[in-house]
């Protein structure tokens, strides 16, 4: 729409009220701060057709206004042409006892904060943190969406700082970065959807130890035991926040937020495992350090207290599979894609990755069995199923043109079999199973939505 409005063409959006802000934002950071838009009560989504007509007619005479008359400032369209400026604050900062105070207000009036308190980012610990690193401040690590924000070393330090974070621990935040710059990350779809999701950090390697970061019980908690934990997670969403600018109500329209969005980093607790790393699987070498970002929703909790066998710990787990558009074999239609920085480029990746935060002993019950982390993903692989009809949906599948299966044609033969089934997730390596926190009868699941990455830790 802003290319169309920069062309020449005149266009009016429409947004719901919860939107609003969210619409304002997107269109600043494309440079098109007076695009014109009409506000409507309700979302779209799920209404009946005549109720979305009335919401639209309501508006009439404004989208005709924001289609004829130039907009010369920001905000809604109304039938008098209403907006208002944009307000500047000035704040006076000394050194007075209630200088952190003033930190925190004078963040809090911009929107640079998540809304706690702050270690306030002095030149001297900026400084501090980047001694953690030997990149560059001025290297370049990503575009943040929606805001399209230059994340450079220098600006996630001073994010890390006002987190919490410690120099060791910076390395892990570069990489958990590192990660979401992947443009199978599809980090702009997670920064600016109403749907409740966020990135989980995982950490493997030698660096867990060095960054403090707590793998044993109550690991995503609260707590100083978790200091390391919450301070790189809290570090992430602060640069989610103020690099990308994505902000609760703005370029964060999730219409009801989780409190997983304060941030997530955990470590695998790879001395209570009895199977090899998570990133060892992926490639890397035990003494190597290396970190995991998925985005997720959830999680939910697993209760394993009554299990027998490892077949008991398995179904538990495989009862909290099924979620409508994260698990419900939309694979069948193809991969999800996601657009390559500022480009016309995509790039297709498979998902959803689900992690399974497993405990050690969880883990344990399968490796007696003599289960493989392999042998546990197959199971629930072969296992957590979806009909094939209810998998294709009102949507079809895509199609050439002789009406064959782009994606999965040795599946076709079976479109008119009622009775078929196909896995839920296309692939065993999409359960994530990650072995972390206590020994306990507990597990976590998180539903993913979006793709993964893995990055290694700079040896530094």
């Amino acid at each position: 729409m802003v290319a169309m409005e920069k062309a020449g063409i005149p266009t009016v959006a429409i947004a719901a009220q919860s939107f609003a802000r969210a619409w304002q934002s997107c269109v600043d950071g494309w440079g098109q701060p007076t695009a014109a838009y009409v506000i409507i009560p309700h979302a779209t989504t799920g209404q009946q057709p005549d109720f979305i007509r009335s919401m639209v007619d309501g508006q009439i005479d404004a989208i005709i206004q924001g289609l004829t008359t130039m907009q010369t400032s920001r905000g809604p369209v109304t039938a008098r042409n209403g907006g208002g400026a944009t307000e500047v604050f000035t704040v006076e900062m000394d050194a007075s006892p209630e200088g952190i105070d003033a930190v925190n207000r004078f963040l809090a009036e911009r929107d640079w904060s998540d809304g706690i308190p702050v270690v306030p980012p002095t030149p001297e610990l900026v400084e501090r943190m980047l001694a953690g690193t030997s990149r560059s401040p001025q290297d370049v690590l990503m575009v943040m969406e929606p805001g399209f924000g230059v994340a450079t070393v220098e600006k996630v330090a001073i994010n890390a700082v006002m987190a919490g974070c410690r120099p060791e621990q910076f390395p892990v935040l570069l990489s958990a970065i590192d990660c979401l710059a992947q443009p199978e990350m599809n980090h702009r779809d997670m920064q600016v959807s109403g749907h409740t999701e966020a990135p989980l950090i995982l950490v493997n390697g030698p660096i867990a130890q060095r960054a403090g970061i707590n793998c044993g019980t109550s690991a995503m908690g609260p707590g100083v035991v978790n200091s390391a934990n919450t301070a790189i997670g809290r570090a992430l969403r602060l640069c989610l926040i103020n690099i990308g600018y994505c902000k609760a109500g703005t370029g964060d329209p999730n219409f009801i937020g989780l409190p997983t969005k304060f941030g997530m980093c955990i470590a695998e607790n790879e001395e209570l495992s009895p199977w090899q790393p998570y990133h060892v699987d992926q490639g890397f070498q035990p003494h190597e350090s290396a970190v995991t970002v998925v985005t997720v929703t959830g999680p939910g909790d697993i209760l394993d207290s009554g299990s027998r066998s490892h077949q008991d710990t398995l179904n538990n787990i495989a009862q909290l599979m099924y979620y409508p558009g994260s698990g419900n074999g939309s694979w069948i239609r193809g991969w999800q894609s996601a657009q390559v920085g500022h480009t016309n480029q995509r790039v297709s990746y498979p998902g959803p990755y689900h992690p399974i935060m497993l405990s050690p002993s969880r883990a344990v019950i399968l490796a007696q069995a003599g289960f493989s982390k392999r042998d546990a993903q197959e199971w629930l692989h072969e296992r957590c199923r979806v009909s094939l009809k209810e998998a294709i949906g009102s949507r079809g599948v895509p199609r050439d043109e002789n009406g064959k299966w782009l994606n999965h044609p040795e599946l076709q033969a079976l479109e008119n079999d009622p009775e078929a089934t196909i896995p839920m997730l296309e692939s065993p390596e999409q359960y994530l199973l990650f072995v972390t926190g206590g020994t306990t009868h507990y597990a976590n699941f998180f539903y993913g939505t979006y793709g993964i990455a893995t990055r290694p830790v700079e040896e530094f």
